[in-house]
């Protein structure tokens, strides 16, 4: 049962990433500022979980911590750029150039910290991102939008 649980913890989730997604492309649309809709996003989700984290008042002090700020200026870039991509492209497109960041994400391992390469290693992030690209199928013109898309993957690559 427990399996089931985190199933569904883990549904809820992704289905909670998409809904705001699309809020947020439909807000950009209507003109609202895509700072504005990032950092909503942010205030939401701290509502919404805060109650079931666990977070004690002594932990908060960590939050100051340098590694926390710069992975917190990572994801709120990323969502940032995220939304603003959103505004001008379609969602596919966006996502398509998104999942860039898996592949930042390994080559930033293997560079910093000292990850093996090997053939394995380096075709699963090839071939989910061909993978992305077959569903996708996403345009390959470079907008601004697109530049804000493959930004918002690269920050996810650092995250």
């Amino acid at each position: 049962m427990p399996l089931l649980r985190l199933a569904f913890v883990v549904f809820v989730a992704v289905t909670f990433v998409v809904i705001g997604d699309t809020a947020g492309k439909l807000l950009t649309m209507q003109g609202v500022n895509a700072a504005f809709v990032a950092w909503s996003r942010f205030v939401i989700a701290t509502i919404v979980v805060l109650p079931f984290s666990g977070l004690a008042l002594r932990e908060v002090r960590s939050f100051a911590d340098w590694q926390v700020v710069l992975r917190a200026a990572f994801i709120a870039t990323g969502i940032y750029c995220m939304i603003s991509a959103l505004r001008t492209e379609p969602i596919a497109n966006v996502f398509g150039a998104f999942f860039v960041g898996p592949i930042v994400s390994y080559a930033l391992a293997v560079l910093l910290l000292g990850e093996r390469v090997s053939a394995s290693r380096t075709l699963m992030p090839a071939l989910g991102f061909c993978g992305v690209l077959l569903v996708v199928k996403p345009g390959f013109g470079l907008s601004l939008g697109m530049a804000f898309a493959l930004s918002a993957g690269i920050c996810y690559g650092c995250y």
